[in-house]
């Protein structure tokens, strides 16, 4: 024993186990029935899943018009519109179905950047790799959605 170190009484041990094993069993049960919802403790699934040899990767993004007259990659991230690009691609079915969800990012944008040029117009763009022998062919972009802002 090292000098002045002090020992666990046997009920902090308990304890530390007891702890220790709720622990591992939420990251059991996380790994197993969990979402993304759950992380830390359920799987980040955005950044791990598995692809066929022959399979495909999609990619989303998200641009937009401005009143400028450009068009430009919406940042994702809490500076740019405020939310990240995981939370754009976790709710893509409920953008696909309502379109006018976009409206929040078009709000955040204007709050968060009242001096660019705002956006007038929105595209969710897909770009698509597919692999033969898990080697990249040449992306396909493919628009899949487009708002207009109203006005």
């Amino acid at each position: 024993m090292v000098e002045g170190a002090t020992t666990l009484t046997p009920g902090a041990r308990r304890w530390r186990v007891v702890i220790t094993l709720v622990v591992l069993g939420l990251l059991l049960y996380g790994s197993i029935a969990g979402s993304d919802q759950d992380f830390p403790l359920g799987p980040m699934t955005q950044y791990a899943f598995y692809v066929a040899p022959n399979g495909s990767v999609v990619q989303s993004a998200l641009w937009a018009d401005t009143t400028a007259g450009t068009h430009v990659r919406v940042p994702l991230d809490p500076n740019g519109v405020g939310i990240r690009h995981g939370e754009l691609e976790q709710q893509l079915g409920e953008i696909e179905q309502q379109p006018e969800r976009l409206q929040a990012i078009v709000t955040a944008q204007r709050r968060l950047h009242p001096g660019q040029p705002q956006y007038v117009r929105l595209y969710v763009v897909l770009t698509i790799y597919a692999l033969h022998d898990r080697v990249p062919q040449p992306p396909v972009r493919k628009t899949v959605l487009t708002w207009t802002v109203p006005t």
